[in-house]
């Protein structure tokens, strides 16, 4: 690229950034609204530095580690910026570098297969300012960084397609490896570029007279291709099932245990939005269809192209289809056996994989003359903005993006009102243990978060985390804890680890329990005294 072009890419991806980091601090600091899936991620890497007992594995084995480590320097700063975790900002800081990244990556990708500069500049702003990418940029959440590997994934394919770099492949298998570190997603995906491999080097096979020739070429073609670009992740998984099985006992922790989506999606049957698509096919398909609908507009306009240039039914295209379905389809085979909540969030890969194809699109259209790639390039455009109307439009639907509509009316939000009654729970407790050093305060971590970050006498709580937890969960009296934190059993809290461990502990605690204090509707504090001198 010309040295116009590089400066260019420096200052789209400097607008994004601080356009997020600006939008996500505004959000997360004063108006106090920090979704709770992002702030458990800080908190992960909160406990590796700040926990009574450091440890890295304090990070957890439920959650792909990635993004957490990823906050671990940011948090370093916490004692003098303490809203770096309590407010979830290390976490903001960590999505907005990615999408800053992605932006480049991007604007990089469309200027080097020769999209004019201003042209390039309008699409990457449409992608990164698209309302659903620019909130999940902008709230700490894991959802950009995996988008980042996805979109790595799709360009170096691409640049392979091209030019048969061993390069791109190595790029590939890298970022294949840390998608899976982000997110499970990865396997699924892995799949579908698996057997786009394996079309490629298929349709480039050799065309021998010695049939034995070719089929051999092409067999050790393919298995260098899937080599390099597979095993990266492969020992990837390979180690994070080494790492469950090794500190929590279980190969499949993180599928299994009491903390796992599946445990946390056991309940689902009951949800009224849910529990229709449970076993049921055309219900499932209906609801995946539904949702994805705002993420696969801009395909359209690919679609369009490949007819202009008749050239839809290639075995690049299939590639594409491959790559964009390959997600929703974990959706759909999840939803059908009632193992995820169906947030819209999950259907949102298409967009960004069909993005980070259009360079390659755009190339092949503008190589059969201009007039086609004028049609082509205002088509995307149209398309793309399209897309950011009906997404903006989705995000503002309670049925359609809970999760989003909540952020969009954070005021009224449950997640608002739980974050004020954290801050001041951990205020409460915070006094309690500055009048008393010596008293500690169980509580499992799966559930107090974000009371955890609030609090700053961290060293007095006993976490989930902490090597002595389940024994001092087992035997509270013999441990000398003070005082036990408990959530209401609803939903996912019933999994709570006090909860797990003493029947109905929240309304009646126990022999050596006596109720302290209730906050709210929510959390109660008891005191743990001895049986035998009460």
């Amino acid at each position: 690229m010309s040295k116009n072009n590089r400066l260019a890419v420096w200052v789209l991806g400097i607008l994004v950034l601080f356009s997020e980091l600006l939008f996500g601090i505004w959000m997360a600091h004063w108006n106090h609204f920090v979704p709770g899936d992002a702030v458990s991620r800080v908190a992960n890497a909160y406990y590796v530095l700040f926990s009574r007992q450091p440890h890295l594995a304090a990070i957890g084995f439920v959650w792909n580690p990635l993004p957490s480590l990823l906050m671990i320097p940011i948090l370093l700063a916490k004692p003098w910026f303490p809203e770096l975790a309590s407010e979830g900002i290390a976490g903001i800081i960590l999505t907005s570098l990615f999408a800053s990244g992605t932006a480049m990556l991007l604007f990089r990708s469309f200027l080097r297969r020769g999209t004019p500069l201003l042209f390039s500049t309008a699409l990457v702003i449409l992608f990164s300012f698209n309302p659903f990418i620019f909130y999940y940029g902008s709230n700490g959440m894991s959802e950009m960084i995996f988008i980042f590997f996805l979109v790595c994934c799709v360009t170096a394919f691409l640049d392979w397609l091209d030019s048969k770099s061993a390069i791109s492949m190595i790029l590939i298998g890298f970022s294949l490896a840390l998608a899976f570190f982000t997110r499970y997603e990865t396997i699924f995906f892995g799949l579908a570029l698996a057997a786009s491999l394996m079309l490629i080097v298929w349709r480039r096979r050799p065309k021998n007279d010695q049939p034995t020739y070719g089929i051999t070429a092409t067999y050790q073609k393919l298995e260098a291709s899937e080599l390099i670009a597979l095993l990266p992740v492969i020992y990837a998984v390979l180690i994070w099932a080494l790492l469950n099985w090794s500190i929590m006992g279980d190969g499949l922790y993180f599928l299994r245990s009491n903390y796992s989506n599946l445990a946390q999606s056991e309940g689902l049957s009951k949800n009224p939005l849910i529990a229709p698509v449970i076993g049921n096919l055309g219900n499932s398909l209906l609801f995946v269809a539904e949702r994805s609908v705002p993420f696969l507009i801009p395909l359209a306009s690919i679609i369009v192209m490949r007819l202009m240039r008749k050239k839809l039914l290639r075995v690049d295209f299939v590639c594409l289809l491959l790559f964009v379905f390959s997600i929703p389809l974990m959706q759909l085979i999840m939803l059908y056996k009632g193992s995820s909540y169906g947030w819209l969030r999950f259907f949102s890969y298409p967009l960004p994989l069909v993005f980070a194809w259009l360079p390659y699109e755009l190339q092949k259209q503008k190589e059969r003359g201009r007039q086609f790639y004028m049609i082509g390039g205002c088509m995307t455009l149209i398309f793309l903005g399209g897309a950011a109307y009906v997404t903006g439009y989705f995000m503002n639907n309670s049925r359609l993006a809970p999760e989003e509509h909540e952020a969009i009316h954070y005021r009224q939000s449950t997640t608002f009102a739980s974050n004020r009654l954290s801050m001041n729970v951990a205020n409460e407790l915070d006094q309690r243990l500055m009048s008393d050093p010596k008293a500690s305060i169980l509580m499992d971590s799966f559930n107090a978060f974000q009371i955890i970050l609030d609090m700053k006498r961290s060293n007095q709580l006993i976490i989930t985390s902490d090597l002595d937890f389940k024994k001092a969960l087992n035997n509270p009296v013999g441990r000398k804890i003070s005082y036990i934190l408990v959530p209401r059993p609803v939903g996912v809290a019933s999994l709570n680890a006090v909860n797990e461990r003493y029947h109905d502990f929240f309304s009646r605690g126990a022999p050596f329990a006596k109720l302290e204090k209730q906050y709210g509707n929510d959390w109660r504090l008891y005191r743990v005294v001895d049986p035998a001198k009460r």
